[in-house]
């Protein structure tokens, strides 16, 4: 696979006369992973599902182009057949998808999941890794993951990090949301932030550096800004910005030559991203 997986252009949802979605444009090329966050209510859920199909939007086109003709759609919460056992459930998903079913039951091994076991009887935490396992059954080229390791324990957690890894540098495309950030650092290539129905940021993740400086001019922003790409807080104290890693030493430099002080340089994961733009729209409501 190569090119978009994904392309979103102007979407919108309403339910009555409540907007959910307000224009959404989003892009998921191959081997991306995006990491959507937000606060309840901010429209992510809608999203994943109106692109994986559930759900028709309002307005605006939603593009899928895979190799298959299926993707792996993981959402919060579902409800299988009480009265089936694990393996008669993937089975089902297996033959829908014509594959064997021998991967889906080595998935089981790996989670410490039992085939045998009856849905009815699965834990909540047992029953995010039988999703996760009908998730990829038959390898996707693409997968819609909404809150995949909420209430599960630690070492399943690790276990469902581990394979979302797997599953990227493989070369598939991942959109996956999360309310733990910490959960996305290693696993995210890009982060979107999603505010009422809004994308407010969409963004690599590995390409970007935070830096904290004393109060700088409007000349050495504008003189700085002709050489390197950034954002900027209110009080021109917090820089965002965007460069390969070999540049920021450069650009470091460049600020001391402006006899600006530097009094911090993090690399950009996603909890201070998160962070960053609730500092910027803290100030914007000063």
């Amino acid at each position: 696979m190569s090119g978009k997986v994904l392309q979103i252009r102007n979407l919108r949802k309403s339910f009555g006369k409540t907007m959910i979605l307000q224009g959404i444009d989003f892009d998921l090329s191959a081997g991306e992973v995006y990491g959507l966050v937000g606060q309840n209510g901010a429209g992510k859920t809608t999203l994943m599902r109106i692109a994986s199909g559930l759900m028709k939007p309002s307005n605006g086109i939603v593009t899928v182009n895979t190799l298959k003709k299926y993707l792996g759609y993981m959402p919060q919460s579902c409800r299988f057949d009480d009265r089936s056992s694990v393996t008669k459930t993937l089975s089902i998903f297996s033959k829908l998808r014509g594959v064997d079913l021998k991967a889906s039951l080595e998935m089981c091994e790996r989670l410490e999941l039992d085939p045998s076991k009856r849905v009815k009887h699965l834990s909540p935490g047992q029953q995010k890794k039988l999703q996760i396992i009908i998730a990829m059954t038959g390898g996707p080229d693409l997968y819609i993951l909404d809150e995949p390791t909420a209430g599960l324990d630690p070492y399943a957690t690790n276990e469902i990090k581990q394979i979302i890894l797997s599953i990227q540098k493989s070369g598939k495309s991942i959109l996956i949301s999360s309310h733990i950030l910490a959960d996305m650092n290693n696993i995210c290539t890009h982060i979107a932030i999603m505010e009422i129905g809004r994308l407010i940021c969409n963004r690599p993740i590995k390409t970007s550096f935070i830096v904290k400086t004393s109060p700088m001019t409007a000349d050495n922003l504008l003189k700085l800004q002709n050489k390197y790409q950034f954002k900027v807080n209110e009080t021109a104290t917090l820089l965002d910005v965007t460069c390969e890693e070999k540049a920021i030493s450069m650009f470091i430099r460049e600020l001391g030559l402006c006899n600006i002080d530097i009094f911090g340089v993090t690399a950009s994961n996603v909890k201070n991203i998160v962070g960053q733009y609730m500092d910027l729209k803290g100030d914007k409501n000063q």
